[in-house]
């Protein structure tokens, strides 16, 4: 009995073993030199093409001059060293060229194109757009990582930056255009120096593009919009926006917008058509929230030295309730008629402004000037085309 009990053992270790070597050799691979008892690449272009689908592709430090398309579920991971930066991918020397078209009509130079019908996972990856600037010729647009329609997956620890092109740079984009349900997380993750929006995300109808951004630090500079959600179903929830002409606007019904830091900006959060916006702490902006349509709540939010006003109604119906404005010109401005609820002010010259022509002359002065319609389905899904005004001048 004892010998049969050591064969047995003897068995179960060495398949425990092969399982998991078979495992190590036929799902995980490398790119670069950094893991040499697995399969490698020079390139992670090559790798992508040649793994199986479901695969983790392992990627070493270093810089990795290629664009990428991902056209099959897997993962893709850099691997962090003390002495060494992330694995990150830059601009090929010949320049970036268009390799997709957006669900707008837009041709798209993506550095990373995920097109897959399954999950695709980036981590602990770093895009840089250095050199990538096309000027927007032909109005191509230039995108760290691209979520094409139909595309799910997560993006997670990693850094996106110098997405400049004229005004055509976004960190990371995902759309949908009618397919089936996806879902896109991007979370964890630092976006910044680009001249669009830090995150782009649009869908033809809802719920088409179901999108959760968690914990990022989002800093366009010279951006127009931190993010952008336009007609998608989104938890937008603990990033920091700043230094953006818009923090984080929603273009659609479907979002939540929730205990978020949002500061430099001319307007930390907009709202056009519903959603709502709670527990954020937006400060040292012209506007705090900006309803540009019927329907938005807002509440529980944290407004602090606006150069304009703590939340704009501009005649809209909306929701706003618990919200704490402090050192603002004006508390809340061009209230709606019949509008209830109960906010705290101070250090606040004008707690309520209820006529709305004011508003309106302003509203249309700064879409008039400031606002391109770029081929949309949707009317209202606004590309912002000048640089930011600085704070305070809106007023």
């Amino acid at each position: 009995m004892l010998r049969l009990r050591a064969v047995f053992a003897v068995v179960f270790v060495l398949s425990t073993v092969s399982f998991l070597r078979a495992n190590d050799s036929d799902a995980t691979y490398v790119v670069g030199t950094c893991k040499p008892r697995l399969t490698s690449f020079a390139s992670i272009s090559a790798a992508v093409s040649s793994v199986p689908s479901g695969s983790t592709i392992l990627v070493c430090p270093g810089i990795y001059a290629e664009q990428v398309t991902i056209a099959k579920p897997l993962s893709l991971q850099g691997i962090a060293s003390a002495n060494q930066d992330q694995a990150i991918i830059a601009i090929p020397g010949g320049g970036a060229t268009s390799n997709t078209t957006s669900i707008f009509g837009q041709p798209v130079a993506a550095q990373v194109l995920v097109q897959a019908g399954g999950f695709v996972n980036i981590s602990n990856i770093s895009v840089d757009g250095t050199n990538g600037d096309m000027a927007c010729a032909g109005n191509t647009w230039l995108a760290g990582i691209f979520y094409a329609s139909g595309s799910s997956g997560e993006v997670s620890r990693a850094k996106v930056s110098n997405e400049i092109d004229g005004g055509c740079g976004v960190g990371v984009w995902a759309e949908n255009g009618n397919n089936a349900s996806q879902f896109v997380t991007i979370e964890d993750s630092s976006i910044h120096d680009v001249d669009g929006e830090g995150i782009f995300t649009g869908a033809n109808s809802l719920p088409g593009l179901n999108l959760r951004v968690r914990g990022n630090v989002i800093s366009p500079n010279a951006g127009l919009i931190g993010i952008i959600l336009a007609n998608v179903a989104a938890k937008v929830e603990a990033n920091e926006v700043s230094n953006a002409f818009f923090g984080i606007a929603n273009l659609g019904t479907g979002a939540s917008i929730s205990s978020n830091t949002v500061s430099l900006a001319n307007a930390g959060i907009v709202l056009e058509g519903g959603g709502t916006a709670t527990s954020n702490r937006i400060s040292n902006s012209s506007f705090g929230v900006w309803f540009f349509g019927d329907g938005g709540t807002v509440q529980s939010n944290r407004i602090t030295n606006t150069s304009a006003a703590g939340i704009e109604f501009n005649c809209h119906a909306a929701a706003a309730t618990h919200n704490s404005i402090n050192d603002a010109v004006v508390g809340l401005d061009q209230v709606p008629a019949g509008f209830q609820g109960t906010n705290r002010f101070s250090n606040t010259a004008t707690v309520r402004n209820d006529t709305c022509a004011a508003a309106a002359v302003r509203a249309n002065g700064l879409q008039a000037n400031a606002a391109v319609n770029v081929a949309s389905t949707r009317s209202s899904i606004l590309q912002w085309r000048t640089p930011a005004s600085p704070q305070g001048a809106l007023k």
